[in-house]
């Protein structure tokens, strides 16, 4: 896994495109939502965030597939939410952004369900590229936080918004852990995989 930390905004831009087909491609919040240019804009103001900060992996240097992750309380700054929310409101379409929260009405973040747990793994957000998909990229994408969960006895923790995705990280030895069915009738799967050893209690 090679870290895309401090790569230049040309750079951010190619990945959030290569975010926005793939999420485009498949059903969930961003598909019901956004067009393919307020996508792009969402995931380069997020992964632009990542980039700067830490976080942001990818396989190789084919960049075959992008991970976001981090351990508890060391991911983006406390005044993350603020930032990136005035970011999408200058950048993104107005449309766009109001179906956006529609959809997404009733959500949750995914975290406050283990707000009491001491320190996770955090995987916030993975893409395959279109062209690599069914090719085994996710495993491999899961394995750096997979790993780092099983050295230090951490749970692992996600969260995906379709039947389809969820099965996919079930795959991967996650277990839907919650199902929240939003308004819209989106369903929000919160993920969790015990550390090794510990599958089963």
């Amino acid at each position: 896994m090679i870290s895309l930390k401090g790569i230049d905004d040309r750079h951010v831009y190619e990945i959030a495109e290569a975010f926005a087909d793939a999420f485009l491609a498949e059903e969930g919040v961003v598909s019901r939502s956004l067009g393919h240019e307020d996508a792009v804009q969402y995931f380069y103001i997020t992964l632009k965030a990542f980039a700067k900060h830490g976080g942001l992996y990818t396989t190789s240097e084919e960049e075959e597939g992008y991970i976001v992750w981090y351990r508890r309380g060391r991911g983006l700054p406390w005044y993350r939410d603020l930032w990136l929310t005035a970011e999408y409101m200058f950048h993104m379409t107005f449309e766009g952004l109001q179906k956006m929260i529609t959809v997404r009405n009733g959500w949750q973040d995914y975290t406050l369900y283990h707000e009491h747990t001491p320190d996770y793994v955090d995987v916030c957000l993975v893409c395959v590229r279109l062209e690599y998909q069914h090719h085994g990229i996710l495993r491999q994408l899961l394995a750096m936080p997979f790993a780092e969960a099983d050295e230090h006895g951490l749970i692992t923790i996600l969260d995906t918004d379709s039947e389809k995705k969820m099965k996919k990280y079930e795959h991967e030895g996650m277990t839907a852990e919650k199902d929240a069915v939003l308004k819209s009738g989106v369903h929000m799967y919160t993920m969790i995989r015990q550390p090794a050893g510990k599958e089963n209690g």
